[in-house]
């Protein structure tokens, strides 16, 4: 029968027993058979979900037809072996499983594409080789399985496949292996929500395993929890499974009566269930039980009939044969011989089911591969028809796209555009705004400092209007000290007049009020006379200045404000001497550089960091400290010379290196002008009035090494036996500080750290009075030194500066300093600290250990260790107004007396006098720490209930009272 006729009796004979038989789900056959694949495929699939069996097979054979037709594609074909897999699964029927599930791989195998159901089909094959005891098949099916559900993801399918290998492991008697796999399975199934319900019957599963492995007790525990979760879940499907394990726990504890018991539950629900598997397990567990017991006759009963019926289905099921065994022995048993060779008999086909299966499968897989071969030739030339189809597609679709991206790549940069024009509109308004901002606030500063230098002039005036009167009037008697007091008061007055003159004239440049009146000079003269002028003072510092220039006579004319440029000048080369160490060098040169001429000022002084170089000509700009400490100043110089130099339409630039030196280089335009037009400068007029302002420079000259330090010691004849340091650039303020204390001790002086540290190594000293911003040695490396010498760190040292922040004081604080006294100050104030830190050092002389102890080498380390063990007794109960001698005496096990001569010894005070010093120092410390800010609370804390007392006593030992100490803390 050809093709055509075979599809047409099918169509006829489908008309009527379809019409008759399957009027399936309120559709005719007909109807149904005028679907196309995919459609009847998922008709198929519903048919096997309702176990309509036979119907299913009608429309798989419509479809076999529809495919030898080549009118069902090899995707179809595909979805039709997984629904025939999985019909037969459901039967029971596991030859014809095997032989579809594996008719799908093969074709997927020759397609080479993923399916949907190429997990699902592989678990099929598994369980099929399982229930047909190839177990090795089983498990690699499986898998299979599993890697087909990690590529797609399907951690359920992962656990199932976990659960089925675990059951192939334990018919294989490989128990610790099934155990690893179905607690893998039962423990991905706990955080699996939605399939929960099968954990009754995996925990039925897992008592099986432990049986087999000879552990009731784990076993009969599995099958409680499969029975909770039974219930819990309301799934009666795995119910049979659990009383047949239950039947075989309890026979294994010799209670057949309740096995036999459970394994009749065990039937009832297998067969409420339809399941063929269970009903046979249940069946083979009972059986087995009956002729164990000798109750052979209950065998034959139960097994007779179901062997009947699966004879009649001629079922291949090898399970069937355990239950043919064990009905065989019954027969046996009981002398049923020919019963027992008739059932071997019929039952024969068992034996070669396998065998006879692998030959099907051969045959089908040829048919399958020719078919697919024909096809292919025929699907050649549509498939290069579909390839140019799907190129031009493509090519099409690429065009498209590529279109689509340049489309947005247009919009999103337009986007962009805007976005960035946008942002850039709002930061330039911004940055207009604070650029206003920053103008307003430039010139609110300038309308300050112009209004401070005005408001200043006319108090300056009267100050040194009356300084000046005094002086002159012939009628006032001035001793020496009196008169040099006020000459230094009369210069320091024209030196602020001075700074407010620079402050004024700085401001008038910037806003062009400032006239500037150019004339024709010779800068090779004027250059000569600063060098005349500043050799004296740069002598007297060690510098050696010297001048050169490479410009023959008369062509170093050029156009400026003398008056002016002699500030710029001034400016500079007083900077170069004030920066410049003892034995550097200074050199004013003047050289020719194409058209201009180059006035260079080169010293050798501590050099400028080039991050601060950009911002040394503006206005009040100070630098931060450098290697080289040198004298602070006001941040005008500089500002006024680059003011003054760009109303000469002239240009300077700075050259520096830390360590080595600076350049400043002013380059101006060369004039050839008649030497009528030339005016003559035989004096520096500016330079003359000012150059007094700053004789601090050539008054350091005490600082010189061959100034020998006895020639500033203080010989009078009431000079105490007290030697204090004084360290000190300034040379006035450090002449007013010796005029303060010289009546009282004998006095050092030193302009530098480095100074003060040759002194100390060759003179004792018992204070040191100290500033801290000095050249070349400041104070805060002065008190480093200092902490680091075991000798010199007993030293005191008192700070005078003007620098009063916290932070500054909290640095000098750090350092060790003694006491901190802000200038201004008074002469009395200064005497009193003075005079507190000698004392304090008295009584702190000898030992580091203790507040204080006698001075003397006679203290040994026993009577040092006792002394540091009171004064902690003290501090323990520091807020005790009661502590007592008594208490303290009887604490280091000694009397009364004996306490008094020691601390006597020891401290050159009474014991209550020790007791009172213990006190006030631990609150001058409190003070210091900032931990308190209140004087009674302090009182109370140190044990001195009497406020009043308290102050009285602190003032007396350090010179102040503590609400002075807390108001300035």
């Amino acid at each position: 029968m050809n093709k055509s006729l075979k599809s047409a009796v099918l169509i006829l004979f489908s008309f009527f027993y379809s019409s008759s038989i399957f009027p399936i789900n309120g559709g005719s056959g007909i109807e149904l058979l005028t679907l196309d694949n995919k459609a009847l495929l998922d008709h198929v699939d519903k048919l096997i979900d309702d176990q309509d069996y036979d119907s299913a097979q009608f429309y798989f054979n419509i479809l076999d037809s529809r495919f030898d037709e080549g009118k069902l594609l090899v995707v179809d074909k595909l979805t039709q072996f997984y629904h025939q897999a999985r019909m037969n699964h459901h039967k029971g029927n596991y030859m014809s499983c095997v032989h579809f599930s594996n008719a799908y791989t093969q074709l997927l195998e020759i397609k080479n594409e993923p399916h949907h159901a190429e997990a699902q089909v592989y678990v099929y094959l598994g369980l099929a080789y399982y229930f047909l005891d190839q177990l090795g098949l089983s498990i690699d099916a499986h898998f299979n399985a599993m890697k087909a559900y990690k590529e797609r993801h399907d951690e359920f399918g992962v656990i199932l496949c976990y659960y089925n290998i675990g059951k192939s492991y334990d018919d294989l008697g490989n128990f610790d292996k099934s155990t690893q796999y179905i607690n893998l399975a039962i423990q991905g199934l706990k955080k699996d929500q939605k399939h929960m319900d099968r954990l009754s019957g995996w925990y039925s599963y897992m008592a099986s395993v432990q049986l087999s492995n000879k552990n009731t007790r784990a076993a009969k525990n599995y099958l409680d929890s499969a029975l909770t979760a039974s219930k819990k879940h309301e799934n009666t499907d795995f119910l049979s499974s659990i009383h047949r394990y239950y039947g075989k726990v309890h026979y294994a504890e010799g209670n057949v009566k309740q096995a036999i018991k459970s394994l009749n539950l065990a039937i009832k629900y297998g067969k409420e269930q339809r399941s063929e598997t269970s009903n046979i397990e249940n069946m083979i567990a009972l059986a087995n039980i009956y002729n164990r017991t000798s109750n052979q006759i209950k065998t034959i009963e139960l097994l007779e009939p179901y062997l009947k019926e699966q004879l009649s289905k001629n079922t291949y099921q090898t399970r069937l044969k355990t239950l043919k065994e064990e009905l065989y022995m019954a027969y046996t048993d009981l002398g049923k011989y020919k019963k027992a060779i008739n059932l071997v008999s019929d039952f024969e086909y068992l034996a070669d089911s396998i065998q006879k299966l692998d030959m099907v499968n051969q045959v089908q897989q040829a048919e399958i591969r020719a078919h697919a071969a024909n096809q292919s030739a025929e699907n050649e030339l549509l498939k290069k028809k579909d390839e140019l189809n799907q190129q031009t597609i493509k090519t099409q679709n690429t065009m498209l796209i590529s279109s689509v991206i340049v489309l947005i790549l247009v919009v999103a940069i337009a986007i962009i555009v805007y976005r960035a024009a946008v942002i850039n509109k709002r930061l330039s308004k911004k940055n207009k705004a604070q650029a206003d901002r920053l103008i307003q606030l430039d010139a609110a500063k300038s309308r300050f400092f112009a209004n401070i230098s005005h408001d200043l002039r006319t108090p300056m005036t009267l100050i040194m209007g009356g300084i000046q009167q005094v002086l002159e009037n012939k009628d006032v008697y001035l001793n020496s000290r009196a008169e040099k007091q006020l000459m230094i008061g009369l210069k320091n007055g024209e030196r602020i007049l001075h700074l407010t003159n620079e402050i004024n004239e700085l401001i008038k440049l910037e806003d062009n009020k400032l006239a500037i009146k150019p004339k024709y000079i010779d800068i090779n003269e004027v250059l000569n006379l600063f060098v005349q002028m500043f050799s004296s003072m740069a002598e007297m510092r060690g510098v050696h200045l010297a001048y050169s220039s490479t410009i023959i006579e008369g062509g170093s004319i050029v156009h400026v404000d003398p008056f002016h440029f002699e500030k710029v000048l001034f400016n500079l080369i007083t900077n170069g001497l004030k920066h410049t160490q003892e034995k550097g060098s200074l050199t004013v040169s003047l050289r020719k550089i194409d058209t201009s001429l180059c006035v260079s000022i080169l010293d050798t002084g501590e050099g400028i960091p080039e991050e601060n170089i950009p911002y040394i000509f503006d206005r009040y700009y100070q630098a931060p400290e450098t290697t080289f400490k040198t004298q602070e100043g006001f941040g005008i110089g500089l500002a006024l010379v680059k003011e003054i130099i760009d109303k000469h339409h002239a240009k300077i630039e700075v050259k520096s290196r830390v360590g080595i030196g600076t350049e400043f280089i002013i380059y101006l335009k060369q004039e050839r002008v008649g030497i009528d037009q030339v005016t003559n400068l035989s004096q520096l007029l500016y330079s003359d009035q000012k150059r007094d302002l700053f004789r601090d420079i050539e008054d350091t000259v005490e600082a010189k090494p061959t100034v020998h330090i006895d020639s500033i010691r203080n010989k009078s004849k009431d000079v105490k036996n007290k030697t204090i340091l004084i360290v000190e650039d300034h040379p006035e303020v450090r002449d007013y500080i010796y005029d303060i204390i010289s009546e009282h001790y004998t006095v050092l002086t030193a302009s530098n750290g480095q100074r003060a540290l040759k002194i100390l190594a060759k003179e004792p000293v018992d204070l040191i009075i100290t500033d801290l911003m000095m050249p070349w040695f400041d104070g805060f490396e002065l008190l480093e030194q200092l902490r680091q010498d075991e000798k010199l760190k007993k030293i005191p040292a008192l700070v005078l500066s003007a620098r009063t922040s916290e932070e500054d004081k909290e640095k000098v604080l750090m350092k060790g300093v003694n006491d901190f006294l802000s200038k201004p100050f008074q002469p009395k104030e200064l005497l009193l600290r003075v005079e507190n830190l000698l004392n304090q050092k008295e009584w702190n002389n000898a030992n580091e250990n203790a507040l204080f102890i006698n001075s003397q080498e006679t203290i040994d380390e026993v009577e040092a260790s006792l002394l540091k063990k009171v004064e902690n007794l003290i501090l323990e109960r520091i807020d005790d107004s009661n502590l007592s001698i008594t208490f303290l005496a009887k604490e280091i096990c000694v009397s009364e007396r004996k306490f008094y001569r020691f601390i006597k010894k020891l401290t050159n005070a009474t014991p209550y006098e020790y007791i009172k010093e213990v006190r006030l120092q631990y609150a001058n410390r409190i003070i210091r720490e900032k931990k308190l800010s209140n004087s009674s609370e302090l009182a109370r804390m140190i044990g001195m209930n009497n406020v009043s007392h308290f102050n009285t006593q602190f003032k007396k030992r350090f010179g102040k009272k503590p609400t002075d100490l807390l108001q300035k803390t």
